[in-house]
């Protein structure tokens, strides 16, 4: 009898010496279109094992990565919805919700990572008095890069390498309409479609590039990359701001952890994989063509316009936005 009662106390004392565990208070869905094994797919997974070891669980985060959700268009209606608390998009993509943010990718705006480095730093707090403005939290730029033209049958050298030919455009009107000014024939296609599309003879090409080319499986239809460089493509990571409004105060600190770090570190990753990939493509059979800066001053141009669409169709907002982002240059 004594041992059992000793048992029993010795139980006792350990249940209570044993921490009890922290139940989630709150849940954290973030969605991207991030292909496994991208840099923003492990930037995505590091936010989450950040997140719930400093809330000590108060925070339990679940992911929706690759086509999972969808494609970007589709991410973006879900954190409007209140289905997801947090999104990982290109700017376009968000654009569907915030149109002022097309003008970080208008073309022919960037002439070079650093260029774009310097505009989107000295920009970012008027970004993101917009999205607040939208109901978004700006945790970090990210980027996709600089996108490319990728077709089956030539290189697009000047606007008529473009005329008559069906294009993959991205869900934004600033992607359509500079199609339209080059004359090519847009259709934007989700991302998910893209290689059937692409396979099935939709669309002649696309433009995007190459980590997003490669880890979505889209070169595997084309047969020639211009290296037009024609528009630099942020990516947003973001908040659903009611979501993160109704955080204590110090769970909103810890979503924000590490915020320049991962920008710095995320920009260095992605673009330390652009020579690799090149190198794949090439044993591929995928030819390269880097256009000359006659070539490139034609194109530029020939899109002219679409500046002018931009700033009537976001009116005052849009083009204060531009302008800043035109002085910050």
């Amino acid at each position: 009898m004594r041992r059992v009662v000793s048992l029993l106390t010795a139980l006792a004392v350990l249940v209570v010496l044993i921490p009890e565990t922290v139940s989630a208070q709150y849940k954290l869905r973030v969605g991207s279109v991030a292909p496994q094994g991208t840099p923003w797919y492990k930037i995505v997974k590091r936010m989450k094992k950040r997140v719930q070891k400093a809330s000590e669980g108060r925070i339990k985060v679940k992911t929706y990565l690759g086509q999972t959700l969808g494609g970007e268009k589709s991410i973006v209606r879900r954190i409007q919805a209140g289905t997801l608390e947090m999104l990982g998009v290109s700017t376009g993509a968000l654009a569907t919700a915030v149109p002022e943010l097309n003008a970080y990718e208008l073309p022919y705006l960037f002439n070079s990572f650093k260029q774009a480095d310097k505009v989107l730093d000295a920009t970012i707090e008027t970004a993101k008095g917009i999205l607040a403005s939208r109901g978004f939290v700006l945790y970090i730029w990210s980027e996709n890069g600089f996108r490319d033209f990728a077709v089956k049958d030539k290189f697009i050298r000047t606007p008529s390498d473009l005329k008559g030919m069906k294009m993959r455009a991205q869900e934004s009107f600033v992607h359509t309409e500079m199609y339209k000014q080059l004359g090519a024939k847009p259709n934007p296609i989700a991302v998910p479609n893209v290689p059937e599309s692409l396979a099935n003879g939709v669309v002649s090409g696309y433009d995007n590039t190459l980590l997003y080319s490669f880890a979505a499986q889209w070169h595997k239809n084309i047969k020639y990359i211009t290296e037009s460089h024609h528009i630099y493509q942020p990516a947003v990571i973001a908040y659903n701001k009611k979501w993160f409004d109704n955080l204590p105060a110090d769970l909103q600190e810890i979503c924000m952890l590490d915020a320049k770090k991962e920008t710095k570190n995320g920009r260095r990753r992605i673009r330390a994989m652009n020579g690799q990939l090149k190198a794949m493509f090439k044993k591929d059979g995928i030819q390269f063509y880097k256009p000359t800066a006659g070539e490139r001053s034609k194109m530029k141009a020939a899109t002219d316009k679409v500046y002018q669409v931009f700033r009537k169709r976001t009116g005052a907002s849009g083009s204060r936005l531009l302008d800043d982002i035109l002085k910050a240059k």
